[in-house]
């Protein structure tokens, strides 16, 4: 009796091992799969981490793709949204993109602008991706744990632009309104052709400015525009009266400053010597070009000088556009910076100093035929850069007894450098781009300027764009790295046909970052 309840009780004791080796390889399964599992559930979530990235970038640039309209297209933000998640093979079960104009206030990113029409400065173009996917499990399983739902969230930005636009509005920006830019016509008259919008090229400038102004969203977008001078009949070529519009986030308003924009229309010429240029007329009353009427009076006097008379002030319009952009109750520093300059010819004009009154313009400049060796107030030279201190001892050649041994050498295009320079170097997060395109034949002709060096207008042009800031002292042939430098650009446009293909380009260029 006593030996069968021995084997009975053994008969248990087995029965209890292979239970506890049971939940001890369920036990050993689980942990292996923990470890397999949640590796699978990282190497998940890093896919869908990164498709959502991506998709915030690409949901954010909609807000320049649409642009010309008066509402954001939501359908455009989620569908962009939804193929970049796509294209990372992320099968995500459920998608949601909001933007700061979603209806429900809610839904809308935290850092959104609550009210962008009243306080148009704190607008950002953002946009939220959030993604759900399910993540099945293969071996938790065996204790029940089927999977589980990963989300992820990412804030992506476009940039918001500040952007400045520089038009020369010189008078040889009516030059080709009857088709010959070399020669003075009835229909070139700025006072004639402004009035009907007819001064080519501006007309061409304008129409493509406001084909670019159609690439970007407003109230998030703002714009400021400077012509070169003086908007009003009978005005003078000072930049500092010629801006008509302030960083603006109106779209309307940003057009109508387009479309008033006007070519240069001084004084009609009286025969008196007051300085600055004026519209010329025959004996006929027919236009015959915009003249330097005090430079031709005096034109037989050994010092006469022509330093009133051009309006390429570029220089003075930098200082306006670094004066849009460093205003510390307009500015934003997070948005991008953008100035885009459209010039026509080379700088020959600077803002007035107190010692200068009609601005910088080297007194060797001033000789007139046969001694006209220099083009007016800039030297031949434009890769010899000067200082506003930087004098010679001059002697003129129309009358060697007159010795001024303290002749600025300073000129126009030192001084459009110079304010280059402390543009490209104002600093906000993304720092300043500058872009520049030179219009018409002017921009590279080198009949201005010595044997062997580049054109006025283009090496200008070029080194505001692309060298500007860099502070080497050969300027752009040894860059000179500087964290707050973005280099923007420089083009060329033969014709205003060829401006079309260019503003496209620099609209292309406007960058995206993810913020969150």
């Amino acid at each position: 009796m006593k030996k069968q309840n021995t084997n009975s009780f053994r008969i248990k004791e087995r029965g209890q091992a292979i239970i506890l080796v049971a939940f001890g390889i369920i036990g050993l399964v689980a942990m292996v799969g923990l470890v397999i599992d949640t590796g699978i559930l990282f190497i998940e979530y890093g896919k869908l981490k990164r498709g959502v990235d991506a998709a915030s970038i690409a949901a954010a640039q909609q807000y320049r793709s649409v642009s010309g309209g008066s509402t954001l297209d939501q359908v455009a933000l989620e569908n962009a949204a939804r193929n970049f998640i796509q294209l990372n093979q992320t099968d995500a079960v459920t998608i949601e993109v909001h933007s700061c104009e979603d209806v429900v206030v809610a839904d809308r990113p935290d850092q959104c602008n609550p009210d962008p029409v009243g306080n148009p400065v704190a607008n950002r173009k953002l946009v939220e991706v959030i993604a759900s996917k399910y993540v099945p499990f293969g071996f938790l399983r065996v204790i029940g744990i089927n999977g589980t739902t990963i989300s992820t969230r990412s804030v992506g930005e476009a940039a918001a632009l500040d952007l400045v636009m520089i038009i020369d509005t010189s008078a040889s920006m009516a030059y080709e309104t009857t088709g010959d830019p070399f020669l003075s016509e009835a229909g070139d008259d700025p006072s004639v052709c402004n009035l009907d919008n007819s001064c080519q090229p501006l007309a061409e400038v304008k129409s493509v400015a406001l084909n670019f102004i159609d690439t970007m969203y407003f109230p998030y977008d703002r714009v400021s525009i400077i012509p070169m001078t003086s908007q009003s009949p009978g005005g003078d070529r000072n930049v500092s009266d010629a801006e008509i519009l302030p960083l603006t986030s109106d779209k309307a308003t940003v057009q109508a400053a387009i479309n008033s924009m006007k070519v240069f229309e001084p004084r009609v010429c009286d025969g008196t010597d007051t300085p600055g240029s004026c519209l010329n007329y025959d004996g006929s009353g027919n236009f015959a070009g915009t003249i330097c009427q005090t430079y031709e009076i005096h034109s037989n006097d050994a010092t006469v000088d022509p330093s009133s008379c051009n309006s390429s002030n570029v220089g003075g319009a930098l200082r306006k556009a670094a004066d849009r952009l460093s205003d510390p109750l307009v500015t934003r520093p997070e948005s991008f910076w953008v100035v885009v300059a459209l010039m026509g010819g080379p700088a020959n004009a600077t803002d007035s100093t107190a010692t200068y009154v009609n601005g910088f313009c080297p007194e060797y400049t001033w000789l007139p035929p046969p001694w006209d060796n220099n083009p007016w107030c800039r030297d031949r030279k434009p890769s010899v850069r000067h200082s506003d201190t930087d004098t010679i001892v001059y002697t003129n050649p129309r009358d060697t007894s007159l010795v001024n041994p303290t002749s600025s050498i300073y000129d126009a295009d030192d001084y459009a450098r110079d304010w280059a320079d402390q543009l490209a170097t104002l600093t906000s997060e993304s720092g300043v781009t500058i872009y520049t395109i030179g219009l018409g034949a002017q921009i590279q002709s080198t009949g201005t300027v010595d044997a062997g060096e580049q054109p006025a207008g283009e090496s200008l042009l070029k080194y505001i764009a692309e060298c500007a800031g860099e502070g080497s002292p050969d300027d752009c042939a040894t860059p000179v790295a500087n964290p707050n430098i973005i280099h923007g650009q420089y083009f060329f446009a033969p014709t205003g046909s060829a401006l079309a293909d260019i503003f496209e380009l620099i609209a292309n260029n406007i960058a995206t970052r993810i913020t969150q």
